[in-house]
């Protein structure tokens, strides 16, 4: 289980099909994570593409989202807090 902020990522994927995806350091590629928006309650599984880009609008966020998934967390394009538990 980890807690910080999370950022939205532009995709096109989701809106119609359900399938959120994200880009994660700790959990591996492929993974399944869950990820609550800590303001609304709402929760959504996510699968990792790879881990987050090293550079300078990533700083402080644990997590980045598609926009599909941030929009069902009812999260807009906004950084929001975020819970993330590790699905085995």
């Amino acid at each position: 289980k980890e807690n910080g902020m999370a950022a939205v990522f532009k995709s096109t994927s989701g809106w119609d099909d359900g399938k959120y995806y994200c880009l994660h350091n700790s959990a591996a590629q492929g993974s399944i994570v869950k990820i609550t928006n800590n303001a609304t309650s709402k929760t959504i599984y996510a699968k990792v593409l790879d881990v987050i880009p090293d550079i300078k609008q990533n700083a402080g966020i644990i997590i980045r989202i598609s926009n599909a998934a941030a929009a069902e967390l009812g999260a807009g394009e906004n950084q929001f807090d975020c819970t993330i538990n590790y699905i085995k």
